[in-house]
């Protein structure tokens, strides 16, 4: 498809893609530095960056993805300015509620839930979070998780003194029960047997090459693909994504062409050695 069609008409361009990962994770950085180079107040670059979820929404559901988590404030963002705080939960509640009453995004069927530590978010926010997550509760047609108040150190930590508190009241059942893989993200969080599954790509926004305690047990320990793109979240298109799924599916290809050169590598080896 030429650049000229796929701007013309994005959903055409992002139906043609194809082996696409069935969980992304965006951690969306930049709304700042967006704002600072556009010479425009914070809170301006967290609306545009607030607008970049609802299109990304739409965009991943065009591509077919079937879960996305997206980092909307981590435990460490508690440490900025007071009034950019309450700015962002202040513009959180805006997206929630726009999308509670948004009936394109609600025909979707897009199962919408929070992940992270719920207690410390502010009385308001959490409602509007809940409310949604009631409204959404039955929908399977694409899962959405935000990260909010969410650390991965901690969530692994509160994770493990679940289970041992569990362990601790269930003194027949055996341990190795208790320490699968499938258990253990049972505890993780929003706590319910309802996962939230291994990340096969994680994209982060704004040029910035870390992972920021970002979804440790499902992405890193699922060696998930990472891309760092140099974009700031705001500025995020529907190309941006068909670009970065491209540098998915060419990873992916390159890996599993390297595991069947391994698996030739020791099958030659065991023949010689028998």
């Amino acid at each position: 498809m030429s650049r000229m069609n796929a701007k013309k008409n994005p959903r055409t361009f992002l139906r043609s893609v194809e082996n696409v990962p069935e969980h992304i994770a965006f951690i969306m950085d930049g709304n700042r530095r967006y704002a600072q180079r556009k010479g425009k107040e914070t809170s301006w670059g967290h609306t545009c960056g607030v607008s970049a979820v609802e299109n990304i929404l739409h965009w991943t559901y065009l591509a077919k993805i079937k879960h996305i988590t997206i980092y909307a404030f981590s435990t460490e963002n508690f440490k900025r300015d007071p009034a950019e705080v309450e700015s962002i939960f202040d513009l959180l509640e805006k997206m929630l509620h726009k999308i509670s009453a948004d009936e394109k995004i609600l025909k979707k069927k897009i199962k919408i839930r929070m992940i992270g530590e719920t207690e410390n978010l502010p009385e308001k926010t959490l409602k509007a979070f809940r409310d949604l997550e009631e409204k959404t509760a039955d929908n399977d047609k694409m899962y959405l998780n935000v990260a909010l108040a969410y650390g991965g150190r901690s969530d692994i930590t509160q994770a493990f003194q679940k289970i041992a508190a569990d362990a601790a009241k269930n003194p027949n059942r055996p341990t190795e029960e208790f320490l699968s893989d499938d258990e253990i993200s049972k505890y993780l969080f929003p706590f319910s047997d309802e996962i939230v599954p291994s990340v096969d790509f994680l994209i982060r926004t704004g040029d910035e090459h870390r992972t920021s305690n970002f979804l440790p047990w499902q992405a890193n320990g699922n060696n998930a693909i990472v891309c760092y793109y140099n974009k700031y979240w705001p500025e995020f298109t529907f190309k941006d994504l068909f670009y970065t799924l491209r540098i998915y599916q060419k990873t992916a290809e390159e890996r599993r062409l390297n595991d069947e050169k391994r698996m030739k590598k020791v099958d030659a080896f065991l023949a010689k050695n028998e």
